[in-house]
This record gives C-alpha cells, structure tokens and sequence, in this order.
C-alpha cells in the first residue's frame, strides 16, 4: 500500500469564492505551490490545515513543485489537472555568504506575514526569519536584502545575518532579533532624527517612516523595514523625509504595522 504523504498549509490567499493559492510542506522537506479553482470546496475548510489536508486530491508522484486543482467534468471532483517543476524566481542579489535552507529552520513565534522568529543551524541564538510567502512578493524582498547591502556596517538597522533559501533558490533573509526595544513615540523624535539622518547620509531615502519602523532601546533608536529604500541623490526629498518624522511619530491610526514588533523583547 502506498503510503501517503504529510502535508503542513505553511501560508494561503483565498478568495470569497474558494479560489486560492498555497504554500504547503510535503513530507517534512519538499515545498509545494498549489492553486485551487473557484467554487470547488468552502472558503473555510481552504483556510483550516486538517480540512485542507483531508480534501485535496490525491497528490501526484515525481517531481514537481506546482500544480492547479480543477473539478473534474465527467464525474464533478477535483483533481490534479496538472503539475509541473516550475522555476521560480529568486532574489538575485545573494551578496552575504550565509545561505539556510528553509527546511532547515525550526520557525517559532509568528510575527506577521513572512515574519517569524527562527532557530537556524549556525546560530545559538533565535534570530529572525523574513522571506517571499509567495512570487509576487519576491521583488520585495529583492529590494530590502540590496538595502541591507547598502546599510551594513552602519549600524542603522538589524544586523543581517544570511540568506534563506528554498530548495536553492533564494526566498529571504535573515536578521538579528533586537530584544528589550518598543516602538517610537512622539517623545522619541530626537532619536529618530539622528538614525534617519544618518540613513540620509548613506544618499538613501527609507520611504516609510512610520513609527512602527523605528524601534527604540537604551535611548537609542534602530531603524527596520527596508523594502522601499531607495538610493537618493534629491535633497529635498530627504529633507521632507525628515520634516514630516514628528507627523508619521504621532500617528496612531495603525498605518504601517501592528501595535507588537516581531523585533519586540520578550
């Protein structure tokens, strides 16, 4: 009898009409993309791990990474419809030597979306894992690992630590978890001035300042959320930039995060 194979929902997107897309885990060490026509199952069993687990098709053999559920038009079930080995896209720019596979990491505390606490071989300490749920979100990622290049060194932002790779293609990154720190206030705008300003310096605009990307520990504060950084040579752009930090401080609406930062003490 063929044994079947374990399968863990690690992310979805799924739509009021059942359409979706996931990433899923089979057997412990091979990532998977799965899109699912509409209208096939209910909204939530998509979204709950054991009611997934239970009513998808049985799953192809070989070798393949993405596949496309569809219901079946002479007996109305789903079935695989096809599966391919696919390539997908990478973030191009692996310029730290650190490289760890997904599979390898023991994710722990779930911070937001692509954002967890991590134990990885070659660390003794958690760090903290930031990676492409999905392709449409590499570019992203593309963007903050070049600025995380641009930044090292400095002393602005979390230490970068590595890369993060699926099956070798690289998906994320990994940085250091700053401990003990809150989020900025009003109260701490001198502070925040002086670690934008020394972005500044670097000709790099953040482009978005919001207070949940400042973080502030010992008086000091630390900037994170690099993926709208950009190389900038316009000084009033900058200079606006800085201008508007005590508004973006005082804004509690929410914008721009949550009220706990994955990089928040214990």
């Amino acid at each position: 009898m063929t044994k079947l194979p374990t399968v863990r929902l690690l992310e979805c997107e799924v739509g009021e009409n059942g359409d979706g897309v996931f990433r899923l885990l089979v057997d412990g060490q091979f990532v998977k993309y799965l899109t699912v026509e509409p209208g096939i199952y209910e909204v939530d069993d998509l979204c709950f791990e054991p009611s997934l687990v239970r009513i998808l098709p049985k799953f192809p053999t070989g070798n393949w990474n993405e596949a496309f559920v569809a219901r079946n038009d002479d007996d109305g079930q789903p079935y695989f419809a096809c599966f391919n080995l696919t390539q997908f896209p990478s973030v191009q720019n692996a310029w730290h030597k650190t490289l760890v596979e997904y599979t390898d990491m023991t994710l722990g505390k779930y911070l937001r979306r692509g954002v967890y606490e991590a134990k990885c071989p070659g660390f003794h300490d958690l760090v903290v894992a930031k990676f492409a749920t999905f392709n449409h979100e590499i570019q992203y990622l593309e963007n903050e690992t070049t600025a995380y290049q641009w930044l090292d060194g400095y002393v602005i932002g979390p230490q970068f630590l590595g890369h993060i790779t699926e099956h070798g293609r690289v998906i994320g990154f990994l940085m250091e978890r700053i401990t003990d720190a809150r989020h900025a206030g009003p109260e701490d705008l001198q502070a925040c001035q002086e670690v934008l300003s020394r972005l500044h310096t670097l000709g790099l605009r953040h482009g978005d300042t919001n207070l949940h990307n400042f973080l502030i520990r010992e008086g000091k504060a630390i900037l994170i959320d690099f993926d709208t950084t950009r190389k900038c040579d316009d000084e009033e752009s900058l200079r606006t930039e800085l201008e508007m930090l005590p508004v973006c401080l005082a804004d509690k609406s929410g914008r721009g995060g949550t009220t706990v930062s994955y990089s928040e003490g214990e």
